[in-house]
């Protein structure tokens, strides 16, 4: 009988997104059944660091690219566990040996519905690891309603009664982090968090705020975040736009001051599988505008302000909103906006993976 289950947490050698905040989470999590937790081949309670962690994470990806694509370490043969396996992002399914009895975290499935906001690699990847769990059949858990309905329409062959949703926890340490101020930043700003490129469409909001005119009002449009596919347009966009602010990387400290003084927050991006920043923002009192039917809307409910992330007009309208809306109406947004976020407290998510590694379990003795 199996009363426990190993996890595939190889994301965190190299990967410190929102997708690493949910595994830290759960493997922080108290009374769960969890057994052994691999990065790659290594086993063991930390990621491997520095030199070596670089040198493990180069091998894993040379794996990964060549049992999906080809390439260095093809012959590879994947990892088998004598327990059920929870991979806590699909990118690790081709470094194993995937089993129905296994689970598998997805975030989203945005490589394969949009590829070209991806590198092309990325896209025939993780379409080869999705057409494996619709084969083999794992245990599906998805971050949201919309990565769930976006896998079904894509994969119908998968079985659905093996699928479920546990939303990630909003990260308490970003509320309780003394904040620490960030140089360059003063005055009211606008905000936006996340990885900086055109999946985030950071460019067209740098374009919405100079429509606006918010900057001759002495108002700023903060964006931090790492690179990703799509940077030098959102770095070309803020040439010649006033008031515009592009941060790489902060610490959770700054992250947390950048939140408390924010007089709005900006995420009209093109395509998330959850969107973290967004339930921080509002943990953190802040209104957000996102994008209007999307995940974004899924996750802050009708308190936010919505705009279509095609359409600068609309983006400039909602920054406009942001900054003119009264104490009043602020207070009324944000009632709403903590009723729908109340569903991602940690004890709520915490019990929700209690059950789902319960019945993993249990299912895999029948």
């Amino acid at each position: 009988m199996n009363n426990l289950i190993d996890v595939d947490f190889s994301l965190a050698i190299h990967n410190r997104t929102g997708k690493y905040f949910i595994g830290r989470d759960l493997l922080d999590s108290p009374d769960l059944p969890i057994g052994d937790v691999y990065y790659w081949w290594i086993r063991g309670q930390q990621p491997p660091a520095r030199l070596f962690g670089r040198i493990v994470g180069r091998l894993q990806h040379w794996h990964i690219t060549g049992r999906t694509i080809g390439g260095p370490l093809a012959a590879l043969p994947g990892r088998r566990s004598s327990r059920p396996l929870l991979h806590l992002d699909p990118f690790t399914v081709p470094t194993t040996q995937l089993r129905s009895q296994d689970a598998v975290l997805c975030h989203d499935i945005g490589p394969v519905t949009h590829p070209q906001l991806f590198d092309p690699d990325v896209g025939r990847i993780y379409a080869h690891i999705y057409r494996t769990c619709e084969r083999v059949g794992p245990h599906l858990i998805f971050v949201s309603e919309t990565s769930r309905a976006a896998f079904i329409g894509a994969f119908p062959g998968a079985n659905a009664d093996k699928m479920r949703v546990i939303y990630p926890a909003t990260r308490a340490g970003i509320v309780a982090t003394l904040p620490a101020p960030v140089r360059g930043v003063d005055g009211p700003y606008l905000l936006t968090v996340g990885s900086v490129g055109d999946r985030k469409n950071q460019a067209r909001c740098i374009a919405a705020f100079a429509e606006s005119g918010l900057a001759a009002q002495g108002y700023r449009y903060v964006i931090c975040g790492g690179r990703e596919p799509g940077f030098e347009h959102v770095e070309a966009a803020t040439r010649g736009v006033a008031g515009v602010i592009c941060l790489s990387y902060v610490s959770d400290a700054e992250l947390s001051w950048l939140y408390g003084n924010a007089a709005g927050f900006v995420l009209v991006s093109l395509l998330e599988g959850f969107g973290m920043p967004v339930a921080e923002a509002v943990a953190r009192d802040l209104v957000p505008l996102v994008s209007r039917d999307s995940v974004l809307h899924e996750v802050a409910g009708d308190g936010a302000l919505l705009a279509d992330p095609l359409d600068i007009p609309s983006i400039a309208a909602g920054m406009t909103a942001l900054a003119a809306m009264s104490p009043t109406t602020r207070a009324r947004h944000l009632l709403a906006l903590k009723q729908s976020t109340a569903r991602f407290d940690i004890g709520r998510i915490q019990a929700a993976w209690r059950s789902a590694l319960g019945e993993i379990l249990a299912r895999s003795d029948q």
